[in-house]
């Protein structure tokens, strides 16, 4: 089921099947900005809780688990609330099914909310059941002419590379790279870490500018690089998996853990036009 929260400047419509965002307009100029999930992506946004990517089998306590791509929520319906005309809250908790593939009892939720030209993206993860690791992040993809985008930086940055195979290196000067097929064909996803925690702004060639501003330890940038006019800007609390990390789900690196008193991560994406 679809649900429909607005302000002046964006109408935003999320879906209850994954929690994630299915429409995004621009309203000052009544255009689509969500990339609407045609051939080469056929998603439009992912909600990724308790793992990111294809994640190998994993264990706890010595016995192994298996979880589809970017983990629970995106395959599981939620329960919607709307907190008004501007804010929506979808919700899931921790079941018979969930605990065969991930063990650990939890609440999870997440909150839009329209602030003038911003969205504010909000995770809220609770532990019912002790010491609980996970990732969690976003994936949202925004229209960009011919799949390219000018990524900027408010800051320079001296960002820590982490290629999708294993190992890391660090780029000493970073301010704006372009962010176009012929790259994600080289690079694939693109992780950084170590960010200042500055502004990132994604300008794509039909003039829109995207600026996403979170404290996540790692933003990932991905487009199919055979087609698809859009360009994805991720913070991830988390990191891809890979055939280098450890087995043990609590040893793999970015790891958050939850013990029970509720945790709150957020992002913030504004769109405006030139």
């Amino acid at each position: 089921m679809l649900h429909t929260i607005e302000n002046e400047f964006l109408k935003l419509t999320v879906n209850d099947e994954g929690g994630s965002m299915h429409s995004l307009v621009y309203k000052p100029e009544n255009e689509e900005r969500l990339w609407q999930g045609e051939e080469y992506w056929k998603s439009r946004d992912v909600v990724i809780f308790p793992v990111i990517g294809h994640a190998a089998p994993f264990e706890v306590c010595g016995k192994t688990y298996e979880l589809r791509s970017h983990g629970l929520a995106r395959y599981t319906t939620l329960s919607a609330e709307k907190k008004g005309e501007d804010e929506i809250c979808l919700s899931f908790s921790s079941d018979e099914n969930s605990l065969e593939s991930y063990p650990y009892e939890f609440d999870f939720s997440i909150t839009y909310k329209l602030e003038k030209n911003s969205l504010k993206v909000s995770y809220f993860v609770r532990s019912k059941c002790g010491t609980m690791p996970f990732y969690v992040g976003g994936h949202p993809g925004m229209r960009a002419p011919g799949g390219s985008a000018v990524i900027e930086f408010e800051n320079e940055e001296h960002p820590v590379i982490y290629p999708l195979e294993g190992g890391a290196a660090k780029l000493p000067h970073l301010k704006r790279f372009v962010a176009d097929k012929a790259f994600f064909a080289e690079c694939k996803t693109f992780q950084l870490g170590s960010l200042s925690g500055g502004e990132i702004y994604a300008r794509t060639q039909d003039g829109y500018t995207y600026a996403y501003k979170s404290d996540c330890p790692l933003f990932a940038f991905w487009s199919n690089e055979e087609g698809g006019d859009y360009v994805c800007v991720e913070p991830w609390w988390g990191i891809n998996d890979n055939p280098a990390f450890p087995r043990e789900l609590t040893l793999k690196p970015f790891m958050n853990f939850e013990r029970g008193q509720g945790s709150t991560f957020s992002y913030r994406l504004t769109i405006s036009k030139d």
